[in-house]
């Protein structure tokens, strides 16, 4: 038995250990996973230019304007797939393991994850005008309208290294997990890998000093931690600086790497 190919939560494990990459998805892009030891894991890819090195922080892929508050298209209760008008590249697929929120009634509320795409071009490939998107349930709450206004949330499906955040500036981007491998850039061919959430790990620190118990967040570097400097007095500092894990190691030093047990949602 391998002691680093995470279990899944049907119980089997997985074909892909931790330490390694594949350029072919062995699993669906959000796909939870554990350890034996505890350490808990995501499935994700990268279609970074950027190259993302063992022990760095990966962000999720900020969405963009194209996919926020589309058009709706008339779909009726009970369908598994909708269709969305959207002006984006997208290859076949590319949204797997994403999710297709309705922001305004009708079906306002409503949540579902996307289980494939494909648009009117080569290969299934989207650029512009209707896309087709598979959905993980039927379609519930009231029929989709030309009114329904919904967003695409790629989340798991692209992921980026994590960018550096000056002193104390609120981060602008979501935490994905750390690398346990180095990740080749993706933006030729995706790489598939897991990214650590929860559990010990070793990251790179940008800022230094700290002591144990301090929390962590966004480093000053791509893809690093930095100690959370704030305020405890400060509602604003405590409701704005999301904490990502907490530091384990006695001595964290600028630019090298240190223990801390991630925490990352």
């Amino acid at each position: 038995m391998s002691f680093s190919n995470p279990i899944l939560p049907t119980g089997g494990t997985s074909a892909q250990s931790v330490y390694s990459v594949a350029t072919t998805p062995l699993h669906l892009p959000g796909t939870r996973a554990m350890l034996q030891d505890g350490r808990v894991f995501e499935y994700v890819r990268s279609k970074s230019a950027t190259a993302i090195g063992k022990g760095k922080l990966a962000s999720y892929d900020p969405i963009v304007a194209a996919i926020d508050k589309l058009t709706g298209v008339a779909t009726e209760l009970g369908s598994t797939t909708t269709v969305v008008s959207v002006t984006a590249t997208l290859a076949l697929n590319e949204l797997a393991g994403g999710y297709l929120s309705v922001d305004l009634d009708p079906g306002q509320g409503e949540m579902y994850r996307i289980l494939g795409n494909y648009g009117s071009g080569a290969a299934g490939a989207h650029t512009t005008g209707n896309l087709t998107l598979t959905l993980d349930r039927p379609l519930a709450g009231a029929a989709l309208t030309a009114v329904s206004r919904l967003t695409i949330q790629p989340n798991a499906t692209s992921v980026i290294i994590s960018t550096g955040v000056t002193a104390q500036a609120l981060p602008v981007e979501v935490a994905a997990g750390v690398t346990l491998v180095d990740v080749p850039a993706g933006s030729t061919t995706p790489q598939y890998f897991w990214a650590q959430k929860a559990g010990l790990a070793n990251v790179l620190f940008s800022a230094a000093v700290g002591a144990i118990g301090r929390p962590v967040y966004q480093g000053a570097t791509a893809g690093s931690f930095q100690v959370a400097n704030l305020d405890v007095s400060a509602a604003a500092d405590l409701v704005q600086f999301p904490s990502l894990g907490t530091i384990v190691a006695l001595l964290p030093i600028t630019a090298e790497h240190h223990t801390v047990r991630l925490n990352i949602a």
